[in-house]
């Protein structure tokens, strides 16, 4: 499935590859998780930027 981002949601990918802090405070149903996950990969695998990371969220 190929994932073709809304412009609120490529704003927010620009923006997490582009600085070195960030967080994504959006409402229910808006695609944090998708825009963290395409921005990591985007830093992890096309820019080689990152090695590592760190994901910090609660347990169920």
């Amino acid at each position: 499935m190929k994932f073709i981002p809304h412009d609120y949601q490529q704003y927010a990918i620009d923006f997490i590859a582009s600085h070195k802090t960030a967080a994504v405070l959006l409402d229910m149903g808006l695609g944090k998780t998708v825009i963290t996950l395409t921005a990591l990969n985007d830093l992890l695998f096309d820019r080689f930027e990152i090695s590592r990371i760190l994901v910090i969220a609660p347990l169920r």
